[in-house]
């Protein structure tokens, strides 16, 4: 048992369950949007923690960390990230492609059918690396 309250008591907000945790408080993950986007937001509203999307059966899915949307109806997705991957095979770094395939799959549920996309809500997909991406 003191194994197990040792480990807990090491967890830092690179833990997936501590991250999620912070996060889920509203004056906190507020806070932290409006200071890394130097925006005021009124109020924000939880969407959904760990929403896992899959738009095909061949298709890859993702599992996106955790979803908000502000009072303005711009969404956010806050993502940890702890390590900064390379492909192997191409020895590039993957964030940034998978950036873009996350915002790809986020902006697939923000539209119901027959919408026009003038009606696309704004998003920000957020990932806080603690590596120094640009170097």
């Amino acid at each position: 048992m003191q194994d197990l309250l040792t480990k807990f008591e090491n967890l830092t907000i690179q833990s997936d369950f501590i991250f999620k945790k912070v996060m889920s408080r509203k004056r906190i993950c507020k806070h932290l949007l409006e200071e890394l986007l130097q925006i005021e937001i009124a109020d924000i509203n939880y969407l959904e923690a760990e929403k896992t999307l899959e738009p095909e059966y061949t298709s890859r899915g993702i599992r996106l960390d955790i979803i908000v949307a502000d009072d303005k109806n711009t969404h956010y997705n806050l993502e940890m990230q702890v390590r900064n991957n390379k492909n192997p095979d191409t020895d590039t770094y993957v964030l940034p492609k998978r950036s873009r395939y996350y915002q790809a799959l986020l902006d697939i549920d923000l539209l119901q059918k027959g919408q026009p996309y003038d009606l696309l809500p704004p998003t920000f997909i957020i990932f806080i690396c603690v590596f120094d991406f640009f170097e």
